[in-house]
């Protein structure tokens, strides 16, 4: 059987101007991610990433840090597949008619919220959004819907997955927690509230892995979700 690891990209720069670079606690489990790499001999067919900053430099941070530990990997492969889903663009254009339609979310539009409020309070109008739109409850327009999303994964995975046989083959990509939703959705038959809710728990530069047979090369099986023992207790982080 092949194996397909999956990382989470480290820790983005959240609340920040520029989300989609890592900070530097993200850089430094990527490197961790990779100096374990390094002491594990891993050897791998391909490494991919998706085309995001965030999971571009994670990979390229990890294989860094494995050859300065003395152990050479793949330069890594961009697949556009693998990119996160529009969350940003989601919530641009929703989150202002959420907060008028729940009054918890009130104090956002009418400036009451404090400054610790306000991150709770965006928090919720997110996850109302996020909900909504893996329902199909929304009309996203020109935004990617749930099921175009999980459409994109699913077509990344096999293009990975039938580009390298089955008996033997090793394959990491690097990419988000949504991608790695959906490869569990695939791999468990997950509903959509499901995929999201284990989404939200992947942790920043976490491995998962699953399973392929070259003769059923669409035929995910899960063998572990968000390992972090690479990862020091102070590098620990969900976002």
């Amino acid at each position: 059987m092949g194996n397909l690891t999956l990382v989470r990209h480290g820790q983005a720069s959240y609340g920040a101007a520029d989300y989609d670079q890592l900070s530097a606690r993200g850089v430094e489990q990527a490197r961790a991610l990779g100096r374990s790499w390094a002491a594990a001999r891993l050897a791998v067919d391909a490494i991919y990433a998706g085309p995001m900053r965030r999971q571009r430099d994670t990979a390229t941070l990890a294989i860094e840090a494995a050859a300065g530990a003395g152990h050479t990997l793949p330069a890594p492969v961009i697949l556009d597949e693998l990119a996160e889903y529009p969350a940003f663009e989601l919530l641009g254009k929703f989150m202002p008619q959420f907060a008028q339609a729940h009054p918890e979310l009130r104090g956002l539009l009418d400036g009451t919220a404090t400054a610790a409020d306000r991150r709770a309070l965006m928090d919720r109008g997110f996850w109302l959004v996020i909900e909504s739109w893996c329902n199909d409850q929304l009309d996203t327009g020109d935004i990617e819907t749930f099921g175009g999303f999980v459409a994109r994964v699913r077509a990344g995975l096999a293009r990975m997955t039938a580009a390298h046989g089955g008996g033997g083959a090793r394959v990491v990509a690097v990419t988000s927690g949504g991608p790695i939703g959906v490869s569990l959705k695939l791999a468990l038959g997950l509903d959509a509230m499901a995929t999201v809710n284990h989404w939200r728990l992947v942790r920043n530069a976490s491995v998962t892995q699953l399973l392929w047979r070259s003769r059923a090369p669409a035929e995910l099986s899960m063998l572990a979700f968000n390992h972090v023992d690479h990862l020091p207790a102070e590098l620990l982080t969900f976002r």
